[in-house]
């Protein structure tokens, strides 16, 4: 049952308030002190009644001291057991929760495993991701403290791998039939095809992966891959519910992967034959123990997810915003999309939100978007084709009414015919030839000299690539861009001091969960570092 707690009455034995004054300075000079007054009172447990029973029962351990000491773990690099043994022994981080009149803290070793079970499993039946939106509601808290304005974001994304191990594709088959076989063993283990009982002896993975030649018929992979069929089909004969398991439902996706069969009801195991390697998709199963990560090779292999960050700053004062966590295969350009749609909340078309970002997450697509929604897309560089060294760019030789009808060239003189065509988004223009013909720009000029009219004709995003690249070289452009080196160096604090890469859980939800507790955890710093927030 949902019980809120109330903010704390002091007690006459509460040890803050018979503490010698100079204790109570130090105290108050500490992390605790703005802790207490600005994070502890703003978590919204109201927010989290839906995770509780609303039927008469034993109340919930406060949500506000879990949330809080959440936070805490992450700061401090605490395990469960070390924030526990801190909450009783700590008298910091009692001050801090506001726990000095209890008589005992209001959790236990079991308390947040079960609060984490219990978000992850709402999330994983609702899709809403309770701790996301408490923790973007205290960052923007943490912001306004901070006297943070709203007015440029910078954006950055980074690989965040998973604590799996990184499996070749004979120890991925064998693997995923062993735990297919392990279950089988548990709910009906006269099912086993003979044929695969060895996969219960001990020494079996060592024996058939490292020790057993490859037949001259066949390799190890279409060996192994032939017993994941026999498998299929003894999991559907079987009177078990084992065909509604996980592991059932991993085996009939490693074979849709590994091979080039869809349906696998009444195919013959011999017929079974390994999917050549180089077809195979990044999505695939890697690691039965993650399902959830995917591989991707950037300056290295990566298996995992990828976290991408939005940093809201104002000179040295800066938060992350909000964030997502994805699969590792989700490009830059859709989190890009996803962070406009996401700031057009809380935009305006009359002083547009600048967000500078890296040249991957910008197309003129995106910019385009960015703009109808008052964010003005500012990228660290562009991708794709450069710019001429020999010729102007179009961006600079032509200029564009509201309708995308050339209406001049740089000398000023105008086309005697212009045309939009907008299926196909290419600009064109003619020009006289006599005009051209006396133009000192004409070695540089994009204009192609034909016959009866000199042409012009180009893509629409192109010309407004190339005045996008215009503004990149003024010094206005390079001062902003300068600005998103502060995000760049997120990735390596989030290795070096939170352990990112080497989170306790598997699973993208449940690696969600911790990361939005080091964003916080991150931002909650920021707080105790930033002087004069709070005075005792």
């Amino acid at each position: 049952m949902f019980s809120k707690n109330e903010f704390q009455q002091l007690s006459f034995n509460d040890f803050v308030l018979n503490m010698p004054e100079y204790l109570k300075k130090i105290l108050e000079d500490s992390w605790a002190y703005p802790f207490q007054q600005v994070i502890f009172p703003a978590i919204d447990e109201d927010r989290f009644e839906v995770l509780y029973s609303d039927k008469p029962s034993r109340p919930n351990s406060p949500v506000n001291v879990i949330i809080g000491a959440l936070i805490l773990k992450e700061i401090f690099g605490l395990s469960d057991a070390e924030l526990l043994a801190s909450i009783y022994f700590d008298d910091r981080f009692q001050y801090a929760l506001c726990l000095t009149s209890e008589e005992k803290p209001p959790v236990s070793i079991n308390t947040f495993s079960n609060f984490r079970k219990r978000v992850y499993a709402y999330e994983k039946e609702t899709g809403r991701d309770l701790i996301k939106e408490e923790v973007e509601s205290l960052s923007e808290l943490i912001a306004q403290t901070l006297e943070i304005d709203n007015e440029k974001v910078r954006v950055d994304s980074f690989m965040v791998a998973s604590s799996c191990k990184n499996l070749s594709r004979i120890e991925l088959v064998y693997t995923v039939n062993a735990n297919l076989i392990k279950k089988l063993n548990q709910l009906d283990n006269a099912a086993i095809p003979e044929s695969c009982l060895s996969y219960l002896d001990k020494g079996h993975k060592n024996e058939t992966i490292y020790k057993t030649r490859d037949k001259e018929s066949e390799s190890k992979l279409d060996f192994l891959l032939k017993q994941s069929q026999i498998l299929y089909r003894a999991a559907l004969e079987s009177k078990s519910k084992i065909s509604k398991t996980e592991e059932f439902e991993l085996l009939k996706r490693m074979l849709g992967e590994q091979t080039d069969h869809d349906d696998f009801d009444d195919l013959d195991p011999d017929d079974i034959e390994a999917k050549d390697a180089k077809k195979l998709d990044s999505d695939i199963l890697q690691n039965p123990s993650d399902p959830d990560a995917t591989y991707r090779f950037k300056y290295s292999a990566n298996i995992g997810y990828t976290a991408n960050v939005v940093e809201v700053f104002d000179g040295d004062n800066s938060i992350i915003k909000n964030y997502d966590f994805k699969e590792n295969i989700y490009s830059d350009q859709k989190f890009s999309a996803d962070t406009i749609n996401n700031l057009a909340k809380e935009t305006s078309l009359d002083n547009p939100l600048k967000m500078i970002v890296d040249g991957a997450y910008f197309t003129i697509d995106l910019a385009k978007k960015a703009v109808a929604k008052g964010i003005e897309l500012i990228p660290g560089q562009l991708t794709g084709r450069k710019q001429s060294k020999s010729k102007m760019s179009y961006g600079t030789t032509f200029n564009l009414n509201e309708d995308n009808l050339v209406t001049s060239c740089i000398n000023g003189e105008e086309p005697f015919y212009s045309n939009y065509d907008s299926e196909k988004d290419v600009c064109t223009a003619k020009f006289s030839k006599k005009v051209c013909a006396a133009c000192s720009l004409k070695k540089e000029c994009r204009i192609q000299f034909q016959k009866k009219a000199n042409t012009a004709r180009f893509e629409k995003d192109r010309y407004l690539r190339d005045i996008y690249r215009n503004r990149m070289k003024t010094d206005e452009f390079i001062e902003l861009t300068n600005q998103r080196a502060g995000v760049e160096g997120l990735p390596s604090v989030f290795r070096r001091f939170y352990n990112v890469d080497s989170m306790p859980v598997r699973g993208k939800l449940r690696s969600k969960l911790y990361f939005g507790f080091k964003v916080l955890a991150s931002n909650v710093k920021k707080l105790f570092k930033s002087p004069g927030i709070v005075t005792g």
